[in-house]
């Protein structure tokens, strides 16, 4: 039982409870900027941990994507990367885009805001904006968390090509220098489709590669590595208090630019050991829920950004203004539980579709055999031969 339970563990399953609590997270964070106690200077131990920790617990996210990164050519990596990840991009903008025009459209009746405002939502997609920006002139909202699968995107393929151009006595080199080339991009120009983002994201995606050719998660960690982690957490923390400002990928923010980078990345992989440490020595009714929101992460991105970008959310703090514990609660609420109810439909749709087509295929399969059967018959063969 204790050996089965350790082959589970080293799975890529092992990432479910991050990518869990990471959603879980990441609705409450979009729903808590809205109102007054989302603001970081409010320094509680709540607001604290989630807003000095939010670019750490990112960073593992791509930490986590990184552990699977496997070198291969760098046609099939961009092959690879658009079908996994720009198709759901794509889809997630039409809808987004149907939705926001729809929605506005039916609240405040006027087509001609409504089109107005779409096309600053579609424009935003189409360029692939991180966060809210001006091009051309003309004011684009951003593509909401998509910039998470457009920026992951582009780091798989930067560090599938610099695997393969560069020696290996050269990699670590080459990939700080392509994270501080993206830094320079991101505080000098508001680069389209999640360029600069991509490339200070590359050296976390490294981490996890890494982490898996060594088999970190797979034996105790060392204590050079564990007081790293260590340090860099508190590094993190009193950057936070000493500043009241926080990193922030999507918007290109970083306290103390690449060393900031690279903290929460350390950080990250700390974040990654505990709750994987945590996974493997807790079981119960939570765990198993937040492990199944795990497991639908990219249903879940993708129908949160299509919620939180075409519904006005922003006019629940207005109704809740002398309330706004009450009206946070309840748009969390209606956030996760629409989102998770939808992405619940997609799943099953998508399993049914897998189901459909495998039964298709295993008939189409068995076709050839049954009519060679049926043409061997005692029958057959006796009129076959008169």
């Amino acid at each position: 039982m204790e050996g089965t339970k350790r082959r589970a563990a080293n799975s890529l399953g092992m990432f479910d409870l991050l990518k869990g609590v990471g959603m879980l997270t990441i609705v409450f964070a979009h729903t808590g900027e809205l109102y007054p106690m989302g603001d970081a200077s409010h320094i509680n131990p709540l607001t604290f941990c989630m807003f000095a920790y939010r670019e750490s617990l990112m960073a593992a996210f791509y930490i986590a994507s990184g552990y699977g990164f496997r070198k291969r050519s760098i046609g099939k990596c961009i092959d690879q990367q658009f079908k996994t990840l720009f198709k759901p991009y794509i889809y997630t903008g039409i809808a987004t885009t149907v939705f926001h025009f729809i929605i506005h459209y039916s609240l405040f009746g006027s087509l001609h805001n409504a089109t107005y405002e779409t096309y600053k939502v579609l424009g935003g997609f189409a360029l692939g904006l991180p966060h809210t920006a001006t091009y051309f002139g003309q004011l684009f909202f951003s593509c909401g968390p998509m910039w998470y699968l457009l920026s992951l995107m582009i780091a798989w393929v930067l560090l599938d090509l610099i695997l393969n151009i560069f020696p290996e006595q050269y990699i670590n080199w080459a990939v700080l220098g392509t994270m501080l080339l993206g830094w320079g991009i991101c505080i000098t120009w508001e680069a389209p489709f999640c360029i600069g983002q991509g490339m200070v994201t590359v050296p976390a995606l490294y981490v996890g590669y890494l982490a898996k050719k060594y088999k970190i998660f797979e034996q105790p960690l060392s204590p050079r590595l564990r007081g790293g982690m260590i340090a860099a957490a508190l590094a993190v923390a009193a950057l936070v208090l000493l500043t009241k400002s926080t990193d922030c990928v999507s918007m290109a923010e970083w306290t103390l630019g690449p060393v900031s980078i690279l903290l929460d990345a350390v950080t990250g992989l700390g974040i990654l050991s505990i709750v994987i440490w945590f996974q493997r020595r807790v079981e119960n009714v939570v765990t198993h829920a937040i492990q199944a929101i795990g497991r639908r992460s990219l249903f879940i991105f993708c129908v949160h950004t299509v919620e939180l970008t075409a519904i006005p959310w922003y006019l629940m703090p207005q109704k809740f203004a002398a309330h706004p514990v009450l009206g946070m609660v309840l748009q969390f609420t209606l956030s996760l539980g629409s989102t998770l109810l939808i992405c619940e439909l997609l799943v099953r749709r998508r399993d049914l579709k897998f189901w459909l087509t495998s039964r298709r295929e295993q008939k189409a399969a068995e076709a050839p055999r049954r009519r060679s059967a049926r043409a061997e018959t005692p029958e057959r063969h006796f009129a076959a031969k008169h």
